[in-house]
């Protein structure tokens, strides 16, 4: 079995800047309400592009689901 892994935001820390949406070549991430940004797990792949972007480091990467 494979584990897919998936960009997770601790929404405490994130300043909603929209710099790891620009950064997603998937647009996975979206601002929401102008607070934080959320993660469509559907269709990140976790590149880590908005990790090593994310100007408040408040972005992981973190096992997802098991995949055949």
């Amino acid at each position: 079995m494979k584990v897919r892994k998936k960009a997770q935001v601790n929404m405490k820390g994130c300043v909603a800047c929209g710099t790891c949406t620009d950064a997603c070549p998937l647009s996975a991430i979206n601002i929401v309400a102008g607070v934080f940004a959320e993660v469509d797990k559907n269709k990140c792949v976790g590149c880590s592009k908005c990790v090593k972007i994310c100007p408040a480091s408040t972005i992981e990467i973190v096992s997802g689901e098991e995949v055949a």
